[in-house]
C-alpha cells in the first residue's frame, strides 16, 4: 500500500455545536455538542483511512491544552502522528450548525507563530516520515506569524527524493511551483482567485499552468460545478444535490485525501477528481470531518456528470 506523507502545520480542536435553529444577534442555546481534534491535515489523514487505499502519516505542531487533547484524541484513533510540541498554544475552532436551514458559521481562534526552533523540528520530523513515503500532502495555511519558507523547505525534500505533492494550500508557494517536482493541485474556487488575482477558473487556471511543474489542478466550488485540468483538457463536474446535509467541514480535506490516494494507484486523473468529489458529498453525511462511508460515495459517483473536451 502506498504511503503518504502529510505536512499539516495548523491543526485545531474542534468544537462543533448543533442548533434546531441559528439566529444571528440572539441568545442560542445548542441541542448537541461534538467535541475532536481537526484541521486540514488532520482531516486528510482521517480521510486517507476511510478511503483504505493507501496510508498517512501526519507531522504537525500542537501546543497548551488544545494541543494535548489534540494528541489524545488522535492516539484514541490510531492515526499515525509525528507532533513538535509548541510553547504556544494550538487554537480552538466552534462551529455553529443550524439543522433547519442547514447552514454554518465557523468561529476560528487566533493561531501563534512557532519560532525558528520548533520550525526545524517539524521539517525534521517531516524528511524522516518523506523517506518512507511515495508522496506528499501540504495541507492548509501555516500558524499566523510562522517562517513562510516552511513549505518550500520542505519541497526541497521531494525535489531530493524525486516524489511527487499534491498541494491543498495557496498562500507564499511560489518558490514551491517554481520547483522541478510533480504538483497536483487541489484548492478551491476563491482560494484560486486569491492566488492568482483572476476572477475566472479559466484565467486562474492559465495562470496556474504557466508553471512546469503543476501537472494536474482540481477545483472545487462547495456543491457547484467543480473543474480539473491538465493544461491541456479542461472538465466541468456536475455534483447531485444532497437532501440533507449533516456537516460539510473536511470536504476539501477528504477529497484531497481521495484525489491523492487513487493518482498514486494509477487511476486516471479526471477520474480520480470524480471520485475524490463522491467522497466529499458523503463526508457532509458525517457529523466527523474527513470520515463517510464508500458506499455513499460510490453511489454518488454514479451521478456525477463530467462535461469537456
Amino acid at each position: 500500500m502506498k504511503r503518504i506523507a502529510v505536512l499539516g502545520p495548523n491543526p485545531a480542536w474542534q468544537k462543533t455545536l448543533f442548533f434546531e435553529r441559528f439566529r444571528y444577534g440572539e441568545i442560542n442555546r445548542a441541542v448537541e455538542m461534538q467535541q475532536f481534534p481537526a484541521g486540514k491535515g488532520i482531516n486528510f489523514c482521517r480521510a486517507v483511512t476511510c478511503h483504505g487505499r493507501s496510508e498517512a502519516m501526519l507531522v504537525q505542531f500542537t501546543g497548551g491544552e488544545n494541543g494535548e487533547k489534540i494528541r489524545d484524541g488522535l492516539e484514541q484513533e490510531f492515526m499515525p502522528v509525528h507532533n513538535v510540541r509548541t510553547e504556544k498554544p494550538t487554537r480552538c475552532c466552534t462551529t455553529c450548525l443550524c439543522r433547519a436551514t442547514q447552514t454554518m458559521t465557523e468561529v476560528i481562534e487566533p493561531s501563534y507563530a512557532a519560532d525558528s526552533g520548533e520550525v526545524k523540528m517539524l521539517l525534521d520530523g517531516f524528511e524522516d516520515v518523506l523517506d518512507d513515503s511515495d508522496a506528499a500532502a501540504f495541507c492548509g495555511t501555516l500558524p499566523t506569524g510562522t517562517d513562510p519558507a516552511l513549505y518550500p523547505r520542505a519541497a526541497q525534500f521531494l525535489l531530493e527524493q524525486k516524489k511527487p505533492l499534491l498541494l491543498d494550500s495557496y498562500q507564499n508557494l511560489r518558490p514551491v511551483f517554481e520547483m522541478a517536482i510533480p504538483i497536483y493541485l487541489k484548492i478551491n474556487k476563491e482560494e484560486l482567485s486569491a492566488m492568482t488575482g483572476e476572477l475566472t477558473i479559466e484565467a486562474g487556471l492559465k495562470k496556474v499552468f504557466e508553471f512546469p511543474s503543476v501537472r494536474f489542478a482540481a477545483i472545487t466550488d462547495g456543491p457547484g460545478k467543480a473543474y480539473a485540468s491538465n493544461g491541456k483538457r479542461l472538465v466541468a463536474y456536475t455534483i447531485p444535490q444532497l437532501e440533507k446535509v449533516v456537516n460539510p467541514i473536511g470536504c476539501g480535506d477528504t477529497a484531497s485525501a481521495v484525489l491523492l490516494s487513487e493518482m498514486l494507484e494509477g487511476t486516471d486523473p479526471f477520474e480520480a477528481f470524480r471520485q475524490a468529489l463522491a467522497a466529499a458529498s458523503a463526508n457532509c453525511l458525517s457529523a466527523f470531518p474527513g470520515s463517510f462511508s464508500t458506499t455513499d460515495a460510490a453511489a454518488i459517483a454514479a451521478k456525477i456528470n463530467m462535461t469537456g473536451a
